[in-house]
């Protein structure tokens, strides 16, 4: 047996070949993932401090002060600032169920779209090229979201479309799904923004309305996170606990299936121990 037979992937293209996971092969997209997962968390405080000031003041403005909740909601989740769960609460809160779940909506996809362009023009190809340095990684991006920018035509005339948006809908579906940083993958990998959008909405859609409805529960001021935990079922935690490991196994088995796909299809290399396998067998 010759070396070349001992060493299969040596002579393997660099693009072909696993290489260990590094933070610096997303170039910028790292740190803006790790600003997008962080910075909500600490703005929700902030919010629901202000909370028993605010909400008033938004009802008592009527139809502008809807268009003032969505643009300040829209621009504040889009740019990573303030949580999307705590705002729609707010929605609920100030204006009901009939107007806070359409202005929390149209919040949510003003969001997505000002992170969307945020983040191409932050992350530009980084992310991309840091895909392209792992083929299974790869392989998975181009298997969950095929309708992507650059790769021709784009839209529902793609035939990838009904996929990629499945898939966008999929991902935002979970009650705990991080909103901010879903946007800084997403647009990352560049994914078509009318998947994106169609996608945002629907998958977020149920969870919206549930919050939206416990924040128009709240009976007296909305001072703490307190008087939220008041009104939630108490279910409504561990269902959405339940839903994201549903979606985590999902995703992790269809990334399997497309993995598996492309070892079959020669795309990618056999696993080193299948190949060494079989190279025993033969000796």
């Amino acid at each position: 047996m010759t070396e070349e037979d001992k060493n299969p992937n040596e002579n393997q293209p660099a693009a072909e070949q696993e290489q260990e996971v590094r933070f610096s092969d997303f170039g910028r997209a790292g740190p803006a993932a790790a600003v997008a997962a962080l910075l909500p968390a600490i703005g929700g405080f902030t919010l629901i401090g202000f909370t028993p000031t605010i909400a008033p003041i938004l009802a008592d403005l009527g139809a502008l002060g809807i268009v003032i909740y969505i643009l300040v909601f829209a621009i504040t989740s889009g740019l990573a600032i303030l949580p999307t769960f705590a705002q729609a609460a707010l929605g609920g809160y100030a204006f009901g169920l009939t107007l806070g779940l359409p202005g929390a909506l149209m919040g949510f996809l003003g969001g997505s779209l000002i992170g969307y362009f945020v983040a191409r023009f932050i992350t530009g190809d980084d992310a991309m090229k840091g895909v392209q340095k792992h083929p299974k990684w790869n392989v998975v991006v181009r298997s969950f979201f095929p309708d992507r920018s650059g790769d021709g035509s784009t839209g529902p005339e793609h035939p990838g479309f009904l996929r990629t948006l499945g898939f966008i809908t999929l991902i935002r579906f979970p009650p705990n799904s991080p909103f901010a940083l879903t946007n800084i993958v997403l647009a990352s990998v560049k994914v078509d923004i009318v998947p994106y959008a169609m996608g945002t909405l629907i998958g977020m859609l149920p969870r919206t309305a549930a919050v939206c409805f416990m924040g128009h529960l709240v009976e007296g001021e909305l001072t703490s996170g307190d008087a939220l935990k008041s009104a939630r079922p108490g279910w409504f935690v561990w269902v959405g606990i339940g839903i994201t490991i549903v979606v985590l196994l999902i995703l992790a088995r269809l990334g399997d299936l497309a993995i598996k796909k492309a070892i079959a299809s020669g795309e990618l290399p056999e696993p080193e121990e299948e190949v060494e396998a079989g190279d025993q067998e033969t000796e």
